[in-house]
């Protein structure tokens, strides 16, 4: 949503509305969303789930770093936690897969 915001510029002028950068940021943490709930919900064997919840978590830090760029910090702050909690979520999986 914050992704959506910077390209659209609802609420104003954010000075990166509709451009590549943004574009990319809003695909990035479409990217890293998608992949963290298949990972989570589509129950895939080990060591499919270890590497979908990785290339969420670099989609989540590459966007974070496009969004320190253009100077979304909310989104990149989303971002950093989210990717926080799907390496957190690596270590507290009660069930082996």
């Amino acid at each position: 949503m914050l992704a959506g915001i910077a390209f659209a510029g609802p609420f104003g002028n954010t000075g990166v509305d509709g451009t590549l950068g943004a574009g990319l940021a809003l695909l990035g943490s479409v990217a890293a969303t998608l992949l963290a709930g298949i990972a989570t919900l589509a129950h895939p064997r080990r060591g499919w789930h270890r590497a979908l919840i990785g290339l969420a978590v670099l989609a989540a830090l590459l966007t974070a770093l496009a969004a320190v760029f253009l100077m979304q910090t909310l989104l990149a702050a989303a971002m950093l936690a989210g990717a926080a909690t799907l390496i957190a979520a690596l270590f507290f999986e009660r069930t082996p897969r």
